[in-house]
Order: structure tokens, then C-alpha cells, then sequence
């Protein structure tokens, strides 16, 4: 399987959620490195839970800027994030009572929502995002010209 690394295909123009996913990348990888290499248990459960605090972190952070940019479809993305998130949980907590290590199933669901998510979801998010400041700053602009007119 090819390294997952960042591209600007994945980028979504919004510099907050970009600079996260490019971590969320970078988490993946060093997972995805340590199970391709056959690592102990401890190590792979080690960069699993820090690819979910990481995950869990940028979740709060996306779903807070979608709540205060009254995105239109929070409820969705949320739910999405929320479903990873149980699944996320349902692999650590299967580590950590077993000491299992990862599998490649369990790692191929990982990366792939992770970038279906990304180039999807967060896209069309970030489309919103950049539409409603383009019309904001427009709306500010017929604003001020109608304030220099009067």
C-alpha cells in the first residue's frame, strides 16, 4: 500500500482545517508505518491513541466552526464524525483489553474514511465556507458604497 502523505489535492482552502488534516495525515503514516512493520502492540496503541485524540481535537474544532459559521449542514458532517469516532474508540478499546495489535483491515477503514472524509465532506465544507465569505465581503462592500453615497 502507498504512504498516505499530503497533497494539496487534499487541501480543502481553509487554512485552520488543512493545517489538522496534514497532522491527521502525518498520525496515519507513522500508524500505518508502525503496522506495516509488524510493531508491538504497545507502539501501534501508543500512535492509535494519538491518532484519536488528534481526530477527537480536530472534530471539536471543525464542528465549533461550522457552528459559528451556521453551516448548513452541520447535522451530517457531525454524524459522520461521530460514527468515526465510535469506531476510533472500538479499536482502542479492543487494544487495549487485548493487547491486539492492528490489523490491516481495521487500518485500511482508518485511511480511507480518513481521506473519503477529507475529499468529500470536508470539501464541501470548505466550498461553503469560502462562498459565505465571499458574500459577506461583498455584502460589506454594497455596504460601505452605499454609505459613501448617501
Amino acid at each position: 500500500m502507498a504512504e498516505l502523505t499530503w497533497s494539496d489535492k487534499s487541501a480543502i482552502g481553509v487554512e485552520a482545517i488543512d493545517e489538522d488534516h496534514k497532522g491527521l495525515f502525518d498520525a496515519m503514516g507513522e500508524l500505518e508505518s508502525a503496522v506495516t512493520r509488524n510493531a508491538q502492540a504497545a507502539e501501534t496503541g501508543a500512535l492509535l491513541g494519538r491518532l484519536a485524540v488528534a481526530t477527537g481535537k480536530h472534530f471539536a474544532d471543525e464542528e465549533a466552526l461550522m457552528r459559528d459559521a451556521k453551516y448548513s449542514g452541520i447535522a451530517l458532517h457531525t454524524a459522520n464524525h461521530q460514527r468515526l469516532m465510535e469506531k476510533i474508540s472500538a479499536f482502542v478499546a479492543r487494544q487495549t483489553r487485548n493487547s491486539a495489535e492492528m490489523n490491516q483491515h481495521d487500518l485500511n477503514f482508518l485511511r480511507d474514511w480518513l481521506v473519503y472524509h477529507i475529499e468529500n465532506d470536508d470539501r464541501r465544507l470548505g466550498d461553503w465556507l469560502r462562498d459565505r465569505a465571499r458574500d459577506l465581503a461583498r455584502a460589506e462592500q454594497q455596504k460601505q458604497a452605499l454609505e459613501r453615497s448617501a
